[in-house]
């Protein structure tokens, strides 16, 4: 079950009253982590109960010892106690493993939940194996790939009650990143500014995001694969302008990892369409554009162009001169659209 799934499932379960003895939450992705916590903290105890039947420790201020004393506790206020250890990671797994006498055999008044970030808990290891076999929970937290994101995205705004088009929603998740915390935030900004029902649109993302509508990265790909060039030197000069929210290094990755896609459209041309969507990792949704645009160029040409994109790299590190980044960047794609068609 992959990490979205097993988030539904979770919350799913939450939602609806049943707890687990002890969870334990881990993965690179803090995202999922914090959010399960949070629930757990918002409805296992009543809020009148919570200054005496929740306890949040941060491993670095106490011991397995400390933890373990504060499971063993009876409730005070009602009929259990939620007990939340943070930053679990910060732990060596031997110091982890001494609380396994206790997740042998939970308290049934207590729930025990256990944060480990931005890493895993060897999963080969008796700790995560104990867990799962006395009743608790393991969720993994694995970080989305880059072609799950728009559609994340599009999920995550109707749950909010909104809607949001395929390509305003990767507009928004090229330019944020698999920054989940980050990614969430400004779409919950959108949502506040867009009616119950209504649809976040590319002008309402310019204006509180920030994000130019007609200059972004996803509209610079756009033009390369329409092979249009007017467009994509229009946005190279404005890229050029201004060089802090578009640096030159995060271009050249963002139009490499864009024309390692082309390559893989023409070498997988005649493959269904769904193995071509995941080798390729793109939604497939924009799979045609992909198609299309490969078509437009012939796949030496791709290749030299990504050689040209090692080149143009080099250069704006300093390696053989001191160019201005718009200047390089419009040299670059004068380059690569004059390469010839197909």
């Amino acid at each position: 079950m992959n990490t979205l799934d097993a988030f539904k499932k979770v919350m799913g379960e939450l939602r609806g009253g049943m707890y687990r003895p002890v969870y334990l939450l881990h993965g690179e992705e803090p995202f999922f982590v914090d959010r399960i916590a949070g629930e757990l903290e918002r409805t296992v105890v009543e809020e009148h109960a919570r200054d005496f039947d929740l306890t949040v420790v941060y491993a670095r201020d106490t011991d397995p010892d400390g933890v373990r004393d504060v499971c063993l506790r009876y409730p005070m206020m009602g009929e259990r106690q939620l007990v939340v250890l943070r930053e679990a990671q910060s732990w060596r797994i031997d110091q982890l493993e001494k609380l396994e006498s206790y997740v042998n055999k939970p308290i049934p008044s207590t729930i025990l939940v256990i944060c480990y970030k931005h890493k895993k808990v060897d999963g080969r290891r008796s700790f995560a194996k104990t867990i799962t076999k006395n009743g608790g929970l393991v969720f993994t937290s694995d970080r989305l790939r880059d072609e799950h994101l728009p559609g994340w995205v599009q999920k995550y705004v109707a749950h909010m009650g909104r809607k949001i088009g395929p390509s305003e929603a990767r507009l928004l998740s090229d330019h944020l990143g698999s920054d989940l915390g980050k990614v969430t935030m400004e779409v919950e900004k959108l949502c506040l500014v867009t009616e119950q029902g209504g649809t976040i649109t590319a002008d309402t993302v310019q204006r509180y995001v920030g994000i130019s509508k007609d200059y972004n990265t996803f509209e610079l790909q756009n033009a390369i694969g329409a092979r249009d060039r007017d467009k994509a030197l229009r946005i190279a000069h404005y890229f050029g302008q201004d060089i802090k929210d578009h640096p030159l290094p995060v271009t050249l990755a963002v139009l490499n990892s864009y024309l390692t896609k082309l390559v893989l459209a023409h070498t997988l041309r005649g493959r269904p369409a769904q193995e071509m969507a995941s080798t390729m990792k793109v939604p497939p949704f924009f799979l045609k554009d992909y198609q299309n645009a490969a078509g437009r160029y012939t796949l030496r040409s791709l290749l030299d162009a990504q050689h040209l994109l090692r080149e143009y790299d080099m250069r704006s590190k300093g390696v053989g001169g001191n160019e201005a980044p718009g200047e390089l960047l419009t040299e670059l794609l004068v380059r690569l659209m004059d390469a010839p068609a197909s």
